[in-house]
């Protein structure tokens, strides 16, 4: 498929999930009302929006998001200073941890 036309369709179907969501077009059935974004309601199998500790449950959803995206920043990082990788860094590492380090003399070539 061309980019383009993936971008463009993409960008239709999104605009118009969004303006359902806010209210700027009318629901496509009778039975949901406006701003609901959750139309078969909250998938919540294990009951955990019961407990009465959902505030910080979403605190720790919020942290743990953020230390994933810092986390997937190292790996752009380690990617662009190595030119290989994290998977085939590891396997690097592992076969010669001595050597293979942020420590090792010539570990970032330019």
């Amino acid at each position: 498929p061309s980019f383009w036309n993936v971008l463009i369709i993409e960008t239709v179907l999104m605009g118009l999930a969004e303006a359902y969501r806010t209210g700027l077009t009318e629901p496509a059935f009778d039975e949901f009302t406006v701003g609901d974004v959750s139309p078969g309601g909250r998938f919540d199998p294990l009951g955990l929006a019961d407990s009465g500790d959902l505030e910080e449950l979403k605190i720790k959803e919020l942290k743990h998001c953020r230390l994933a995206m810092f986390s997937f920043l190292g790996f752009i990082a380690q990617a662009v200073a190595t030119k290989e990788g994290p998977i085939a860094n590891w396997s690097a590492h592992v076969a010669d941890p001595v050597h293979v380090n942020l420590m090792a003399p010539g570990f970032i070539s330019y």
